[in-house]
């Protein structure tokens, strides 16, 4: 495909936070042909899974098909699941798509790319840990949202029948579990009547167990404190040094002998790459099933291939570890990714990728969002209140626009805010 970079086809695996804002804008720029390529038909902003499930999202956001985006951005949308990379041929091999009597309803697909972007996102491992994966729930996908609300619902209706509260045991005290175990404690209120006596009932017990010493392992001292102390007052029980050993369908059990009884198990331990890298093409892979990239985010083993998000394993120089697996890695390499693939493509010398750490933000539903920003370890500062709300929801501003362009993501964010429908999808209204 040699020529004029209006020739030149961009070829980006996976529409999650990162692929699409890189998708969106890049086509936008008109310079490139823009191909991405994702199995499902909608795309979900994944950092607020978590709400998805619990019940307590609603947005403009919450679902945008691929095909209307594409139509709306000018790239070009094929749905399918990716079996194999050809690097030879410079193809990517689409699996067929099976039909419900047994016949093949859509071929395999081959899409030929000048450079790839491999964007299909990280999974929550199991760890080879008994019972994960038949009793446990983990937030992967909006499925598994779905999957999670329908059973919370049903033990909660169990709960206010018999008078005993539903259990909800959640395994890691990362960002996602900490912020369900918040938004599940929103969701409970749902399901009282409007009596000042139901209203002192307790309907849910929410219990979070973390394998290190402390919850957030990882985050600042500070923010960590103000995590727990609001995690306490939403009586939320955290336990630490905990190794789970098993779940099961009624308990979480741990290789100290402890057992938590619960109605409902989540596994939130971790983000390791999406298992398909491992056998996708030939590339070096780190210890958590990333792509090894360098400093321009292009692949160690072909220079036609680059990865980012949680798919790829960046380390910064002097660091001694890979960036981490976060929305805010994700949405940095878009946005450097749109200014140099053009470059790119030209064959133009690039300057590399730069990481600037802004912090991290955990909302906790009424009971406030935390975090700590700023440029560096010593101009980190913890803040709360209103202003950590608004910086919590401009991460997810920021998405729109780069998503859907100024003028369009203006129009849906001012959706989002008059809406009244806005707030919990169980109809719990009222803070």
């Amino acid at each position: 495909m040699a020529g004029s970079t209006a020739h030149k086809r961009i070829v980006i695996l996976g529409g999650g936070s990162g692929g699409l804002e890189l998708a969106s804008q890049l086509a936008g720029k008109g310079e490139l042909e823009v191909v991405l390529v994702d199995r499902e038909l909608a795309h979900l902003w994944k950092p607020r899974l978590h709400e998805f499930a619990a019940g307590t999202v609603s947005s403009s956001l919450a679902e945008m098909s691929f095909y209307m985006l594409g139509h709306l951005r000018g790239f070009r949308f094929e749905q399918g699941e990716v079996s194999a990379l050809d690097h030879d041929r410079r193809e990517i091999v689409l699996a067929a798509i099976p039909g419900k009597d047994g016949t093949t309803a859509a071929r395999e697909r081959r899409i030929p790319y000048d450079v790839c972007v491999v964007a299909l996102g990280g999974v929550v491992p199991d760890f080879g840990t008994t019972g994960v994966k038949e009793f446990a729930v983990r937030l992967d996908t909006k499925s598994d949202a779905d999957h999670f609300r329908d059973r919370f619902i049903a033990a909660m209706i169990e709960a206010r029948e018999s008078g005993e509260p539903a259990e909800v045991v959640i395994v890691g005290s990362g960002a996602t579990g900490t912020e369900l175990a918040a938004h599940l404690r929103r969701s409970e209120r749902g399901f009282f009547d409007q009596s000042t006596a139901e209203r002192r009932r307790k309907l849910l017990g929410i219990t979070i167990l973390e394998a290190a010493p402390e919850i957030m392992p990882g985050a600042e001292p500070e923010l960590r404190q103000q995590l727990a102390e609001r995690l306490r007052r939403l009586d939320i029980k955290t336990v630490t040094d905990v190794n789970v050993s098993r779940i099961e369908v009624d308990a979480v059990s741990s290789k100290s002998g402890e057992r938590w009884p619960c109605d409902l198990a989540v596994w939130a331990a971790g983000l390791v790459g999406n298992p398909i890298l491992k056998r996708l093409g030939r590339f070096e892979i780190d210890n958590r099933g990333r792509i090894v990239v360098d400093q321009t985010l292009r692949s160690s083993l072909d220079e036609h291939v680059y990865a980012m998000g949680d798919a790829a394993s960046l380390t910064p120089p002097g660091a001694d570890k890979p960036l981490p697996p976060t929305a805010q890695a994700a949405s940095q390499q878009a946005d450097y990714l749109v200014e140099v693939l053009p470059l790119i493509a030209r064959g133009e010398p690039v300057e590399p990728f730069r990481y600037a750490d802004k912090g991290r933000i955990v909302s906790l539903g009424r009971a406030g969002t935390v975090g700590m920003i700023g440029f560096g370890k010593k101009d980190d500062f913890l803040i709360h209140g209103h202003f950590a709300t608004a910086a919590y929801n401009a991460l997810q501003r920021q998405h729109q626009w780069r998503v859907l362009g100024r003028l369009r993501g203006t129009v849906s964010i001012a959706a989002d805010m008059i809406s009244p429908t806005k707030g919990p999808a169980l109809k719990l209204h009222g803070d």
